[in-house]
């Protein structure tokens, strides 16, 4: 047996997912804001030489050092989003990048567009020490 009760007649105004909005946690919150700035239009970088994409590659490879690359893909008339990662092989014309996420991605060489040392910051660079 089923109870429907006409919608006036409730004893309160039930506010449907409204309700269920404060209970989204700090870290979904902070998740959701990362993937959305992930997801933003990247400005198209300055197309480089092949042998200028080569050897930031090798220094990567080489010395272990992170790298930011920007595809030659157009997704939606915008280019993909840049990603970093570290270069961790090569075989041909295909390179192996371990990203930031613990993910491998395969890049073809003649695919990059644009590729540069990745900046890290260090805290130790940071004079924010309490006193």
């Amino acid at each position: 047996m089923e109870r429907v009760v006409p919608r006036e007649k409730w004893l309160y105004d039930d506010r449907g997912m409204m309700k269920w909005m404060g209970w989204i946690l700090a870290g979904h919150s902070a998740y959701l804001e990362n993937e959305q700035q992930q997801q933003r239009p990247t400005p198209a970088r300055p197309e480089m030489a092949l042998p200028q994409i080569d050897s930031v590659l090798q220094t990567s490879w080489q010395a272990g050092a992170a790298v930011t690359l920007q595809l030659n893909v157009l997704e939606n008339n915008q280019h993909v989003a840049e990603f970093s990662g570290q270069v961790i092989g090569f075989n041909a014309d295909q390179v192996y990048v371990q990203l930031n996420t613990q993910h491998l991605k395969t890049v073809y060489l003649e695919d990059i567009r644009w590729a540069a040392l990745a900046t890290s910051e260090k805290w130790w660079d940071h004079d924010d020490t309490l006193r």
